[in-house]
């Protein structure tokens, strides 16, 4: 039998004796073709060089340096990768039988039917692979974390959380051990559910007029998404959407995951784009395409800082970035900085920082166990796949979410489930097989769906992106002028007729307003101490009495968990309106001849409320399921506000 080494030393000798770039390269394919484990390789060390040094690395490492000698390594990216890699990138229709046990080979491929009956997580095909795989997975189902008598660590411990205590002690020492980027620069996952900021069938009803649609700090593509996919399918105007955002980072991960929705196979560019987006990890074909994707975004990237993409025969990406684009591109290229180990290592450390665990015992408290569990496995492995899912060849740190050198770019609570309504992820999931309890195998799903019908929307609809990261001294003198700035120069941008509008979201504004947030009640006050019985009563917290909890400290502790709740009682309108006062909303409005919509017809006043209801309302959970998803799962910031502005 031929070895590898054997096979590449007549390769070798084959390139030098032809003469045509197009004869080398079949000569290439083939060989490829024939040693899948080289090819594997070559597609990870094409652009940079590695520190590996077992049999394979250092075959993979000759080829490279064979074809660059030969000038074929730019012509094989551009001609063989996307072909190779597009057979390599499978998605998943259906949730599979979880009977897998990569150390002995065993890897079911028929579709799970059954659910587990203990913690409903996994599902199999038969009872046969059930039984089969129970060894390994009554580690998963007997976790403590499902145990019905869990308890947060600062109840088990007998002391007051950490986010009550008043005690910074412990604050100040994460701030020492991690590092601030990690607290607080990078958004890289929105933290409010998706919108359709255009609401055609609310709105605008002529379906061949053109739509302009300005994201001024767009964050990440969830509400880019969800306005394409809510175009009717007869729609046949232009859509034109400005992507702002002063992080590069973001502006980065746009270009990328827009040029990754753009490849020619739908299913693939979508499976693709949602690893790029939400896992930690990726396949190495996978993290190869991203660098691929990369790659040729640079090469449309100018020294001035122009960029010009053609995404699909009818979409394209145009714009203006910042000089740091450019080398923040260049460290996704570079696999040479840091390792998979060390950015496992790195991600631990940021996920399951001491000091931040009551903040997430916090939230596990609200769950229930098996969501607890599904919760705390993406929290360690940080992979969008079904619970139990094969996961082992996800051995590549998805280096659009770490720094250039190694650091976890997001705090330790960033959770992609908060970019989208719970619900809907767990509908979703359930059409494929998933069940209820596994909420990242139906968000899985659910984003699988969503961009699946985006990328199809981007080679139907004629969508043009411009892309642009303003400079961060601009913008913060922007964010310091406040409303009437924003107002001021947003405002004349609008289109002309009565549909045409300025939406503005409101974040902080609690912090700046007495009365905006509940903790602003005295926790004595009987409309405080109302509020909490009210949720007691309707069943959707537990009646926190002195009797059912051990110690004081405890029933202190548990109304930690629990008081986020408060807000859904809680009406702040009159304290948001005080706010805008204070900030001249109506004198800026009038000068610019606008004015407030009266009865939002695009975005509710406050996250949870109904579209077209009174500022006044409270949010709403028509049953049992949805204040589950919503309130619990959903981390939403219920005190925040949406405003609607018009021609006046």
């Amino acid at each position: 039998m031929t070895s590898p080494l054997d096979k590449l030393d007549a390769l070798e000798k084959e390139l030098s004796r032809l003469s045509t770039a197009e004869d080398k390269l079949n000569s290439v394919t083939a060989y490829l073709r024939d040693t899948r484990d080289s090819s594997r390789r070559i597609i990870h060390d094409i652009r940079t060089e590695t520190s590996e040094t077992d049999d394979e690395a250092k075959t993979g490492k000759r080829l490279t340096m064979l074809m660059r000698q030969h000038g074929l390594l730019e012509a094989y990216a551009e001609l063989q990768i996307p072909k190779m890699l597009s057979e390599a990138v499978k998605p998943l229709e259906n949730v599979l039988c979880a009977n897998v046990d990569i150390t002995n080979g065993r890897i079911c491929q028929e579709e799970g039917k059954q659910a587990c009956g203990g913690c409903k997580l996994v599902l199999y095909c038969s009872k046969t692979c059930q039984t089969q795989h129970w060894r390994l997975h009554k580690n998963d189902c007997k976790d403590p974390i499902r145990s019905p008598n869990w308890k947060p660590a600062w109840i088990v411990e007998k002391r007051s959380p950490t986010f009550m205590s008043g005690n910074n002690t412990l604050n100040e020492r994460w701030q020492n051990d991690v590092d601030r980027i990690a607290l607080t620069r990078a958004h890289l996952w929105g933290n409010i559910p998706a919108y359709d900021v255009l609401a055609l069938a609310r709105n605008e009803t002529v379906l061949g007029k053109d739509y302009n649609v300005a994201f001024v700090a767009s964050g990440d593509l969830r509400n880019v998404v969800f306005t394409v996919n809510g175009l009717p399918e007869e729609f046949s105007g232009r859509l034109t959407i400005i992507l702002n955002d002063r992080d590069s980072h973001v502006t980065l991960r746009n270009i990328l995951l827009l040029s990754l929705l753009g490849l020619p196979d739908v299913n693939s560019a979508a499976e693709l784009a949602l690893h790029a987006w939400y896992s930690v990890f990726l396949p190495m074909e996978y993290a190869a395409q991203v660098s691929h994707a990369g790659f040729r975004a640079l090469q449309d990237l100018k020294v001035d800082g122009s960029i010009h993409m053609q995404l699909s025969p009818t979409s394209t990406l145009a714009g203006q970035v910042s000089d740091d684009i450019r080398s923040h591109f260049l460290a996704c290229l570079d696999d040479t900085s840091f390792g998979m180990g060390e950015a496992a290592r790195e991600y631990e450390r940021v996920r399951f920082a001491p000091s931040r665990v009551d903040r997430h015992h916090r939230w596990y408290g609200r769950l229930e166990p098996s969501h607890r569990l599904a919760c705390l496995e993406y929290r360690r492995f940080g992979l969008v796949l079904p619970f139990g899912a094969k996961n082992d060849h996800f051995n590549m740190p998805n280096r659009t979410l770490f720094s250039s050198d190694g650091c976890w770019l997001q705090n330790d609570l960033a959770n992609p489930l908060d970019g989208w309504n719970a619900k809907s992820i767990v509908e979703a999931g359930r059409k494929h097989g998933a069940s209820r309890a596994d909420l990242y195998g139906c968000l899985y799903f659910f984003l699988s769906e969503q961009l699946r019908v985006f990328a199809r929307r981007l080679r139907k609809f004629r969508i043009s992106f411009h892309i642009f990261n303003r400079d961060a001294s601009d913008l913060s003198k922007a964010i310091r002028a406040g409303i009437p700035r924003i107002v001021t120069f947003w405002g004349p941008l609008l289109a002309t007729g009565q549909h045409a509008t300025l939406l503005g979201y409101f974040m902080n504004w609690v912090n700046r307003q007495k009365g905006g947030n509940i903790n602003s009640l005295d926790p004595k006050a009987s409309e405080y101490s109302g509020m909490m019985e009210g949720l007691e009563d309707e069943g959707k917290i537990p009646r926190l009495t002195n009797r059912s909890l051990a110690t004081a400290q405890e029933y202190a502790g548990m109304i930690g968990v629990y008081m986020g709740f408060l807000m859904t009682k809680y009406d702040n309108s009159k304290a948001f309106q005080t706010y805008l006062d204070k900030h001249g909303m109506a004198e800026v409005l009038q000068k610019a001849q606008l004015k407030l919509r009266q009865r939002h017809t695009i975005l509710p006043n406050r996250i949870g409320s109904r579209v077209g209801g009174a500022p006044s309302d409270l949010p709403e959970f028509p049953d049992s399921e949805s204040w589950y998803f919503d309130a619990c799962v959903d981390q939403q910031l219920w005190s925040e506000r949406f405003i609607e502005t018009v021609w006046a």
